[in-house]
């Protein structure tokens, strides 16, 4: 197996998981919906806009529709989304967008370039590779998914199984 055919692999299920997380989250009220479930944590609504902003922001960075300065400045206010089906509507580009980025990649060789950015705090020139850019979202959006999963399980509505198998 290929670095991008790994890649691409962690992708589909990180949309197949994101997708049964937005189904399971019907069930909710919008109380439920927008309420801290576990202390110190945020909203079902609020995890589930940050994993799809921090997605969103590191694609525009990844596919040079944007430079990483003017990317990682975009922020979400949640009450901007208030419904589940805000989310979903903010989501569905976002997943599309990633869908279509990595079928431009042809070759493990894509995913070696370096991405590069200052950031917002001292101007620190970060460099990275892409595909372990990739994977660091991927990782990301997987601890995020398992706090909302943990969630909706303490308020009855359990996803089932979100491992990659």
């Amino acid at each position: 197996m290929t670095v991008l055919a790994a890649v691409q692999a962690i992708y589909a299920y990180n949309q197949s998981a994101t997708a049964r997380l937005l189904d399971t989250a019907e069930a909710l009220t919008q109380d439920q919906f927008e309420a801290v479930v576990v202390e110190g944590q945020r909203s079902i609504r609020d995890t589930l806009i940050h994993l799809c902003a921090t997605q969103r922001i590191h694609l525009a960075w990844w596919d040079g529709s944007m430079s990483g300065e003017d990317s990682f400045a975009r922020h979400v206010v949640p009450s901007t989304l208030p419904t589940l089906h805000n989310v979903r509507a903010f989501w569905q580009p976002v997943a599309e967008s990633t869908e279509q980025f990595l079928a431009s990649l042809t070759s493990d060789d894509d995913l070696q370039r370096i991405c590069t950015r200052r950031t917002r705090i001292d101007a620190t020139v970060r460099e990275v590779v892409l595909w372990h850019s990739m994977l660091h979202v991927a990782n990301h959006g997987t601890q995020h998914r398992s706090e909302v999963a943990l969630m909706l399980t303490a308020l009855g509505h359990s996803p089932g199984d979100l491992e990659l198998l």
